[in-house]
């Protein structure tokens, strides 16, 4: 009897942290959500709050033949859909629900730019619901499979420092848009790679490009690790258990592809929602992104020299070169997890910083690889997630979200460096636990690294003062915002040197004692 009460005790224990650290993970979204959003109260266009209402609207009223295409009752110049079919069905589904709860908040053409608190409320509602069966469950199951050798101390840490990014909650739940369900998708493929479950990745990954096309800033990582670690030369025999298991992985990923289109398999369909997907016309960037493009835009107007068409080769040629580490890190050590997620940084930082039409936003899909290795690179990864959110300000300001930035900022600086600063010393005294000379030296290097970012910090507020309250010199109208944007470059492309680094110099026996 005793013993099962134990095993009543522990069980009870565990039900009780789950429920904590849901609780928490919830509260932290709903007081987020509070806040504004993306166009409110800002005819006529409003913002992505109104992308996503019109989305609902537009897939509950049309035809689903009609959902991408130009008419009268569709105008594309409104918010049009230019996103993958597995939006405009989840879009379908909160749309119908929507219209039971409120249905003048769905209406054709009368409901742009609705805004009623309860209509407010469903909308914000629909983007917790969404993390709490895709993002939060997500996160976990790569928690436990790739940290299983932690404690549940360790575990907790971790899923708490993934699931509540500074940036991904004030994206979603601030600013108002879904990534967490495509970043979700996206993170369940990676666990099932962890897991040597191919297929399952494969269609997992597929669903999450099928959700938002920005995934394919992982698409090449998942090609080289999915076909070279299923590819053998060695005999005729192994050749052939090659092409089986890589051909099984590309019926996975065909039959997944025409699950997800059925309705837009004609080529009328499928030729209009790809141009709607990929709209080369809007320019190299989105206003101004902490990416390359920007940066030398300061020394040269690279819109000015060159034609649409050349500046997609271009933006094409240096992101491929950029991700050529990947490939070699890969075929050094084909079947290494560690590998992927360093590729899965190397692959996603390469769009970011590189390729052609980049959003401010998009950063949230290199901070999701970036962050999995928070037990293993404290310092580097909770100073990225700092400068990825700094990034994002000034789209938070024009959005009104000054206040709940800075309040989550200032925790995720004060917790967040207290939580790295014990997972390093952790490490540190695993690693070295009969060195005490090496502890001392990397006692030293961890108060230099301090005092880094300290004065980076500085750094930080000394943008932010400028970008809020210093007046813009009139022959320099953008002056404070690409500070911003250059500073945060600056900080990305020394972390990707960074990463490709320990991808490029992987030692599986110095991880196996980390």
């Amino acid at each position: 009897m005793k013993s099962i009460n134990k095993k009543v005790g522990f069980t009870s224990l565990n039900i009780s942290i789950v429920l904590l650290i849901l609780l928490i993970s919830l509260l932290a979204r709903y007081l987020v959500s509070l806040n504004g959003y993306s166009g409110q109260s800002k005819p006529p266009m409003f913002g992505d709050y109104e992308a996503q209402r019109h989305w609902m609207e537009i897939t509950t009223k049309l035809d689903v033949h009609q959902w991408y295409f130009n008419s009268t009752d569709n105008d594309l110049m409104y918010w049009g859909l230019d996103y993958p079919p597995l939006t405009a069905y989840l879009s379908w589904i909160f749309g119908k629900i929507g219209e039971v709860i409120e249905p003048k908040s769905m209406e054709l053409f009368t409901s742009r730019g609705y805004e009623t608190d309860s209509s407010k409320l469903f909308m914000r509602m629909t983007v917790i619901v969404s993390d709490l069966f895709i993002w939060l469950p997500s996160v976990w199951f790569f928690v436990i499979t790739f940290y299983k050798q932690r404690n549940i101390s360790q575990q907790i840490s971790a899923f708490l420092f993934i699931s509540l990014q500074p940036g991904l909650l004030l994206i979603d739940h601030g600013h108002f848009q879904y990534n967490g369900i495509s970043l979700g998708l996206a993170l369940f493929a990676i666990t099932f790679i962890i897991r040597d479950q191919h297929l399952w990745a494969s269609f997992f990954f597929v669903l999450s490009l099928n959700y938002k096309q920005m995934s394919l800033y992982y698409s090449p990582a998942f090609f080289f690790y999915l076909l070279l670690s299923n590819l053998e030369l060695g005999s005729f025999s192994k050749l052939g258990r090659s092409i089986f298991e890589i051909s099984k992985i590309g019926i996975v990923v065909v039959f997944t592809f025409i699950l997800c289109w059925i309705p837009f398999l004609s080529i009328e369909q499928a030729s209009q929602v790809l141009f709607r997907l990929f709209p080369f016309a809007r320019g190299l960037y989105e206003d101004k992104v902490a990416n390359f493009w920007c940066f030398i835009s300061v020394i040269i107007n690279m819109k000015n020299l060159f034609t649409t068409d050349q500046l997609i080769k271009i933006c094409l040629i240096l992101t491929l070169v950029s991700m050529l580490p990947l490939v070699y890190g890969i075929n050094r050590i084909p079947k290494n997890k560690f590998i992927f997620i360093y590729s899965l940084i190397n692959s996603s930082f390469s769009f970011f910083l590189f390729s052609f039409q980049v959003h401010e936003k998009t950063i949230l899909l290199v901070s999701l690889p970036i962050s999995l290795l928070i037990l293993h690179h404290p310092n580097t990864i909770w100073w990225f997630i700092l400068v990825s959110t700094f990034s994002m300000f000034p789209l938070l300001f024009k959005d009104g979200l000054v206040i709940p930035y800075f309040a989550i900022m200032i925790l995720y600086i004060v917790i967040g460096y207290q939580f790295k600063n014990s997972i390093t010393r952790s490490n540190n005294q695993f690693k070295h636990q009969n060195s005490q000379e090496n502890l001392l030296e990397l006692s030293k290097k961890s108060n230099y690294l301090n005092y880094w970012f300290y004065l980076n910090i500085i750094g930080m507020v000394v943008c932010h003062f400028l970008y809020q309250f210093a007046p813009q010199p009139p022959q320099l109208p953008s002056l404070w915002l690409l500070l911003v944007c250059n500073f945060s470059f600056i900080h990305f492309i020394f972390i990707l040197f960074y990463f490709i680094k320990e991808m490029t110099t992987f030692s599986s026996i110095k991880f196996k004692s980390n």
